[in-house]
């Protein structure tokens, strides 16, 4: 975790998390539910139901960053023995049932896939739904909602745009849809403004939708570095 004093400010030494989240094992992908309180992210620690299994913990405090409680594993309507990451947690009072938007190695269309799985009254989320709109023969991560649930944007090593040069290996795409029950348009590349010859990839959207911040492995300071737009 890391904080800055203000929006303009630079951002502070990161801390970890300590032993209550992080295990000797792989911990990656985090993303906080809108109000602070849950912590999403994918493990591969044992108790899961096979390679990367979607995890999540809780905090009583939103300004405590170490408050978390020992996370618990979303179960099988979620995860499987295939593989599940990238999650996003997607909410809003308008719209009814939450759902956790995610990406998984299970059997669908490609290699990786973009599913959802809605919140149950009992509190347990139900099966993953394959959105076939996202997802192609090839893999498609990560997808971040923005909270209007009218655009996503994932990473894919899809083919990108003929006439666009020097982009490609995994590129951040973006779709959209005119209502939160609307099937999603054709994912658009976004273009050499962001994506480079190299892998853009894990992005995730701010909460008033105007900062998409990834990780590259183009030249800078280690192999994946964070960047923002």
């Amino acid at each position: 975790v890391s904080r800055r004093a203000t929006r303009d400010a630079a951002w502070g030494e990161p801390l970890n998390l300590g032993s209550s989240v992080n295990t000797s094992f792989n911990e990656r992908s985090p993303a906080l539910s809108r109000d602070g309180h849950y912590l999403f992210f994918a493990t591969n620690r044992p108790g899961g139901s096979g390679g990367f299994d979607i995890w999540v913990s809780w905090r009583a405090h939103t300004r405590d960053d170490f408050g978390w409680q020992p996370p618990v594993n979303l179960g099988t309507g979620v995860n499987g023995a295939f593989g599940d990451f990238g999650p996003t947690f997607f909410e809003n009072d308008d719209l009814g049932i939450p759902n956790l938007f995610f990406a998984s190695g299970r059997p669908g269309v490609g290699g990786i896939d973009v599913y959802r799985s809605e919140l149950g009254a009992s509190g347990s989320f139900g099966p993953g739904i394959l959105i076939a709109e996202l997802s192609s023969p090839q893999n498609d991560f990560r997808p971040t909602i923005r909270p209007d649930g009218l655009e996503v944007f994932f990473d894919s090593n899809r083919p990108g745009p003929p006439d666009v040069n020097g982009i490609g290996l995994r590129d951040l795409w973006v779709s959209t849809r005119e209502t939160a029950s609307s099937a999603w348009s054709t994912p658009v590349n976004l273009g050499p403004t962001v994506n480079t010859g190299f892998n853009d990839s894990l992005a995730a959207l701010s909460s008033d939708g105007m900062t998409l911040i990834f990780t590259s492995d183009r030249p800078g300071f280690g192999g994946n570095d964070l960047y923002m737009s």
